[in-house]
C-alpha cells in the first residue's frame, strides 16, 4: 500500500474501529519488501545443498504458512520440516529457520543456540525486538521484522521460506525481482480492499458479508486453492471467525435448510439448525462453487505473476475480511 493511502487510514479524523484492525492487513505488501532487503544476507545459501530445512514455528499463523509453501511446492526437492521444536537430529548439514512473532520463548531461543552451535546455519524470521532477537548467535541470519507491525503476518512467514528454499537453487537478483513483483501484486490487492470502500468495489468486504451467521468451510479444487483454503481456516478461527477445511472431492455437504416454518415448536419438533453452512472455494472460478450449495468463488487475476503472487492475493484478501465490521441492520422505524 502507497504512502499516501496508509497516511489516510492513520489520520486522526478517519479513525475507527476497522482501521485499527486494518493496520497490519495494509503492511502485507512492505513485508514481502522487507524479505527482499534480507536477501542479500541469505546469498551465502545459493548452491547449498542441506540436508533438511527446518522451520521451527512460534505460532499457529506461522505453522500453518510454512505448512502452505510445502503444498505449493510439492513435491519438494529439499527435506521439509515443520515442527515446534528442535529435532535433536539436527547438524551441521541442515538450515533451521524460526518463524514467528513471539518474542519470548525460551524453548525456541535454547533451540536456536543449539542449532548455531551445532554447525546448521540459522535464520530467525522473528520479533522486532525482545529476547529471542536479542539472544540470537551472531551467525544467525536475522530477517528483520516491520517495527510498529505486531501482528502476525502470512505474507512475510510465506516470502521468508519461499526466498531461501529458491535461494538454493537460483540467483539472487531474480529471487529479489520475483518476490518484489509479489509485493506490488499484493499492494494492488490492497487498493481494493480499503476500509474506504463499500462491498459494492471492495472484494474482502463481499467475502465477509457473504458468511455473516454461518458455520463456513474452507476448500479448493486445486493444489494453490486448497493450501490457500487450509491456511484461512487458521487465520479465520483466530481470529474469531470460527471455519473449517475440507477438500472438494471428500466435502459432504446437508441439503439446504428448509425455509423458516412459524408453526415450529422446538420442544415438540425439535431443534432447528440456524446457522446457514456457506462454503469458501478458492482460487476457482465461480462454475466451481455453483455445483456446491451456498458456496462462493473466491478467485483473481495475475497475468504473468506466478501462483504464490495469486496466492498472497488470495490469503491478503481473506486476511482483511476478519477486519470489517458489518453494515448495521436496517432501522424498523
Amino acid at each position: 500500500m502507497d504512502n499516501s493511502s496508509l497516511e489516510a487510514y492513520l489520520d486522526g479524523s478517519t479513525y475507527n474501529r476497522e482501521t485499527v484492525r486494518f493496520y497490519d492487513v495494509a503492511h502485507e505488501g512492505a513485508q514481502i519488501r522487507a524479505v527482499v532487503g534480507a536477501i542479500p544476507s541469505l546469498r551465502g545459501l545459493h548452491q547449498l545443498q542441506p540436508r533438511s530445512v527446518v522451520v521451527v514455528a512460534m505460532d499457529q499463523v506461522s505453522d500453518a504458512s510454512a505448512r502452505f509453501v510445502g503444498r505449493m511446492r510439492s513435491p519438494l526437492r529439499t527435506p521439509l520440516v515443520i515442527t515446534d521444536s528442535l529435532p535433536s537430529y539436527v547438524g551441521a548439514l541442515d538450515i533451521v529457520i524460526v518463524l514467528g512473532d513471539r518474542a519470548d520463548d525460551p524453548d525456541t531461543s535454547r533451540g536456536l543456540i543449539s542449532a548455531d552451535r551445532r554447525g546448521a546455519t540459522t535464520i530467525l524470521v522473528g520479533p522486532p525486538r525482545g529476547p529471542i532477537l536479542e539472544d540470537a548467535p551472531d551467525d544467525t541470519i536475522v530477517v528483520p521484522a516491520l517495527p510498529t507491525v505486531f501482528g502476525a503476518s502470512p505474507a512475510r512467514s510465506i516470502a521468508a521460506l519461499s526466498a531461501v528454499l529458491d535461494l538454493l537453487e537460483e540467483d539472487s537478483d531474480l529471487v529479489a525481482q520475483r518476490l518484489s513483483d509479489t509485493a506490488d501484486c499484493v499492494d494492488e490487492e490492497l487498493e481494493q480492499l480499503s476500509p474506504e470502500r463499500d462491498s459494492l468495489v471492495n472484494p474482502g468486504r463481499q467475502l465477509r458479508e457473504y458468511v455473516d451467521l454461518a458455520r463456513v468451510v474452507h476448500t479448493g479444487r486445486g493444489r494453490p486453492g486448497f493450501a490457500v483454503a487450509e491456511l484461512m481456516s487458521v487465520v479465520w478461527s483466530l481470529k474469531g471467525m470460527a471455519s473449517g477445511v475440507a477438500a472438494v472431492d471428500e466435502l459432504e455437504l446437508p441439503p439446504p435448510a428448509p425455509e423458516h416454518n412459524i408453526f415450529h415448536d422446538p420442544l415438540l419438533d425439535g431443534p432447528v439448525d440456524l446457522l446457514a453452512l456457506k462454503v469458501v472455494v478458492w482460487a476457482e472460478d465461480p462454475d466451481v462453487a455453483a455445483a456446491l450449495p451456498g458456496a462462493i468463488a473466491v478467485n483473481c487475476d495475475t497475468p504473468g505473476t506466478g501462483p504464490l503472487a495469486a496466492a498472497l492475493k488470495l490469503i491478503t484478501r481473506g486476511l482483511a475480511a476478519t477486519a470489517y465490521d458489518l453494515p448495521e441492520a436496517p432501522s424498523e422505524d
